[in-house]
C-alpha cells in the first residue's frame, strides 16, 4: 500500500507536461509577435497587420515605430509566460518525480530547480508580479493618448502582491 501511495506523486507528470506543452505555445505565440513587429515596421503596415482582429485593433492610433514597441512589449510578456510555465515543470518534476543527484540535476542550472515547495512558490510568485508589471506597461503604452485614472488599478494591485510576497517572505520560513 505503502509504495502504491507513493506512487501516485507521479500523476504529477501529467501537470509536468502540459506545463512544457505550454511554454512551447507561448514561445511561438511571442515568436509570432516578434515577427509582426518587424514585418509590420519593415513594410509599413505596422498599424494594419491583421488590424480587423479585436487583439490588434488598439494599435490603429499609433504610429508604425510605436505599433512595432507595443508587439515587443507583448511578446516579452509571452516568453516571460512561457518562462514560468518552464520553471513549474521543471520545479514540479524535481520535487515530485525526480531521484536526488539523477542526470536532470547535473544538467540544468541549479537556478532552474527549486529546492523545496516554498522557493517554487516564491520564485513563480516573484514572475508573476514581473508579468503583471510588463502587462501594465504594454497597457499604458497603448493608450498613451488617452491615459485614465482607472488604469491605476492594475498597478496598484501589483504593489499589494509584492508587499503580500514580502510579508509572507518564503525563504526565511524553511518550508519542504
Amino acid at each position: 500500500m505503502t509504495n502504491f501511495i507513493a506512487s501516485l506523486r507521479y500523476g504529477a507528470l501529467v501537470a509536468v507536461f502540459f506545463s512544457f506543452i505550454s511554454a512551447a505555445l507561448m514561445l511561438v505565440v511571442g515568436g509570432v509577435k516578434v515577427y509582426k513587429a518587424v514585418y509590420g515596421y519593415v513594410t509599413g503596415t505596422g498599424t494594419t497587420v491583421l488590424a480587423g482582429t479585436a487583439g490588434e485593433r488598439v494599435l490603429e492610433h499609433l504610429s508604425e515605430e510605436d505599433a512595432a514597441i507595443g508587439r515587443i512589449i507583448e511578446s516579452v510578456d509571452a516568453f516571460l509566460i512561457a518562462l514560468v510555465m518552464l520553471y513549474l515543470g521543471f520545479g514540479m518534476y524535481a520535487l515530485f518525480c525526480e531521484k536526488k543527484g539523477s542526470a536532470l540535476a547535473n544538467l540544468v542550472q541549479s537556478s532552474v530547480v527549486p529546492k523545496n515547495i516554498g522557493e517554487l512558490k516564491e520564485t513563480l510568485a516573484h514572475l508573476i508580479i514581473v508579468v503583471l508589471f510588463v502587462l501594465f506597461t504594454r497597457q499604458v503604452w497603448l493608450n498613451l493618448d488617452n491615459l485614465t485614472w482607472e488604469m491605476l488599478v492594475l498597478p496598484s494591485g501589483i504593489a499589494l502582491l509584492a508587499l503580500a510576497l514580502k510579508l509572507a517572505d518564503f525563504s526565511k520560513r524553511g518550508h519542504d
